[in-house]
């Protein structure tokens, strides 16, 4: 009994630590997502308006397509490719819809992703592969 109870008081603050790192994962994927869109908190929902009566399928800003994936125009095909697959999972929609985030933080995701799969496939068009 003794055992049990040793083992329950240590594995108490294993589970704290292991929530509280959780939540601060979530919190800085929401502030780096924020930080890429350059928004701060206070014009945050603003700016999500704005794109969502702009947007028509592809970015409302006129970015290049390799800034979109983080690479540059002298990257290899398969470079590109391994950038694609790491953003589309970092920005994929049903990643974020589990995690009890708001509802305006998936719809940026979600955005995010449509942006990641336009510059994909301009790309892909582009190179030809």
């Amino acid at each position: 009994m003794s055992l049990i109870l040793r083992l329950l008081r240590g594995a108490i603050p294993l589970m704290f630590f292991f929530l509280v790192g959780k939540l601060l994962k979530n919190f800085i994927a929401v502030y780096q997502y924020q930080q890429s869109r350059g928004r701060d908190g206070s014009s945050h929902s603003a700016g999500s308006s704005n794109r969502q009566q702009s947007y028509g399928g592809s970015s409302e800003r006129s970015t290049d397509p390799y800034e979109v994936l983080g690479c540059s125009r002298s990257s290899s095909n398969e470079e590109i490719k391994k950038k694609y697959r790491e953003l589309i999972a970092k920005y994929h929609p049903d990643r974020f819809v589990g995690m009890s985030l708001d509802d305006e933080f998936v719809k940026l995701a979600s955005d995010k992703f449509q942006d990641i799969q336009s510059a994909y496939s301009s790309i892909r068009s582009s190179r030809g592969f």
